[in-house]
């Protein structure tokens, strides 16, 4: 029987482990998880699982699609590939597809048992998402990437190897091969590295800023913009991200505020006040990518600017509440 890694999300959770019993059919391997039924009589459900099937030599999206009782649209749609015929042996390939696990009426509690020497045991809610991935007799892909394109990550409550493969553009077997794994189980507080060399520049910032940063953001746009309409205070934190983006500007968003003359809450002292909450969702969603300004460097208030004259040179973009943005 070929060798396999596994994962099960639930509840977008996901808990990989080593041990548990396969079964083959036809060519591919079929997930068999030894379900334990703690007590019967209660809600008929029927869980979705997510599989996540590793390309293997002599596949093509047509027989994986009629293995797995699916579409080749839908795993190209799934996957985002363009090309039927553009995959390659080792890519990991996101398999929507429904299973009835009993057609009986049952509580919607379920418990299944990691390896014989384990002893923890992870819960399955029938009804709900789960993700599985296999992988039979497939080594971990290899990796090279550089080290300046590889950040530390503490991991947090509720983070699977899954979830942050998705989020940063990558596979749970590169997370894997890249942090010596065995198997995918993480947990809160564990330091693992993740690479960055598939993101942009924005998204590579929004991962990595700090919280003394976040601070920061927040107290510009209290001070420049309170009082604005919401999207005006969003439209402060995205101008100071487009500059820490522009090679015209610092790279970092606390030279970027600090520089000298470009912030009036800075020369004015009032950055220094307490941010409201509205300041820091503002700020998270500059982060996030939120930009109303499309992409300005500069913003004013055209009934108090004072050097009218240099403002008339920038490209004027859009204007929101008291202030106009531009280029």
């Amino acid at each position: 029987m070929p060798g396999f890694r596994n994962e099960l999300k639930r509840n977008n959770r996901l808990c990989g482990w080593r041990g548990l019993k396969m079964s083959v059919k036809s060519k591919h391997i079929l997930l068999t998880i030894l379900l334990i039924l703690l007590v019967s009589m209660g809600v008929k459900a029927q869980p979705q699982f997510t599989l996540i099937y590793v390309v293997q030599n002599g596949d093509t999206i047509y027989d994986i699609a009629q293995e797995y009782n699916t579409t080749v649209e839908d795993i190209l749609e799934n996957n985002h590939i363009e090309n039927a015929s553009k995959i390659n042996i080792g890519d990991e390939l996101v398999i929507q597809t429904e299973k009835t696990i009993n057609d009986k009426k049952l509580k919607m509690n379920y418990s299944f048992t990691m390896t014989p020497n384990s002893d923890r045991n992870f819960n399955l809610d029938v009804g709900k998402n789960y993700s599985v991935r296999y992988n039979p007799e497939q080594p971990l892909p290899e990796v090279n990437i550089p080290p300046g394109q590889i950040i530390k990550y503490y991991v947090d409550s509720g983070d699977t190897l899954y979830d942050l493969a998705q989020s940063f553009n990558t596979t749970p077997g590169v997370l894997m091969a890249l942090n010596n794994m065995e198997n995918s189980i993480i947990r809160k507080g564990e330091k693992i590295n993740l690479p960055i060399n598939n993101l942009s520049k924005r998204q590579v910032l929004a991962k990595t800023v700090n919280q003394s940063a976040i601070e920061i953001m927040a107290r510009t746009i209290h001070g420049e913009a309170r009082g604005e309409p919401y999207m005006g205070q969003v439209a402060v934190g995205a101008v100071i991200i487009n500059r820490v983006l522009s090679n015209q500007f610092p790279d970092n968003i606390r030279d970027v505020v600090y520089q000298t003359n470009q912030f009036t809450a800075v020369a004015d002292g009032q950055i220094n006040y307490t941010p409201d909450n509205t300041a820091y969702r503002a700020a998270h969603e500059a982060l996030d990518g939120v930009d109303p300004t499309i992409g300005s460097l500069y913003y004013y208030n055209p009934k108090t600017a004072e050097n009218t004259q240099w403002h008339s040179t920038r490209k004027f973009v859009v204007s929101i509440g008291a202030h106009v943005f531009a280029k």
